[in-house]
């Protein structure tokens, strides 16, 4: 049987974020929010503007466009901070949130927007506080 608890989202976590470890980055934990009605609103609204070009066709927009748009939405809705990401193999300079934010668009750094999506969809369906709690552990 279906209980209530089974059904309920952590709302608070949604909006506010969790910081969600990325598995296959050893050290890298990104603070990310899950999917909001803002970004859901976003999303939708920059995909039938996209679409305008393509006979208002969503699946007619290039991979390309919807990387540039996806990559607009993480920055903007989804990601409020990185920790354990450097830029030298020395660990000394940090990877700031600005710099982490500007690698989303990059299509070299394609698994790192990935792990962005995967820990957004962790912290909507509440399986990021199990992750956390695992590690605590």
């Amino acid at each position: 049987m279906a209980r209530l608890s089974d059904i309920k989202i952590d709302s608070a976590a949604i909006a506010d974020g969790v910081t969600v470890p990325v598995e296959q980055y050893p050290g890298l934990k990104i603070t990310v929010r899950g999917f909001t009605d803002a970004f859901r609103d976003a999303q939708a609204r920059r995909l039938a503007q996209a679409a305008q070009k393509f006979r208002n066709d969503v699946s007619r927009i290039p991979f390309a466009v919807r990387r540039q748009i996806n990559s607009g939405l993480l920055s903007e809705y989804l990601i409020v901070n990185v920790d354990g990401l450097y830029s030298d193999d020395a660990e000394t300079v940090p990877v700031t949130l600005e710099e982490f934010k500007s690698l989303l668009e990059n299509p070299d750094y394609r698994n790192l927007a990935d792990a962005c999506w995967d820990a957004a969809a962790l912290v909507n369906t509440g399986a990021a506080e199990q992750v956390e709690k695992a590690e605590g552990n």
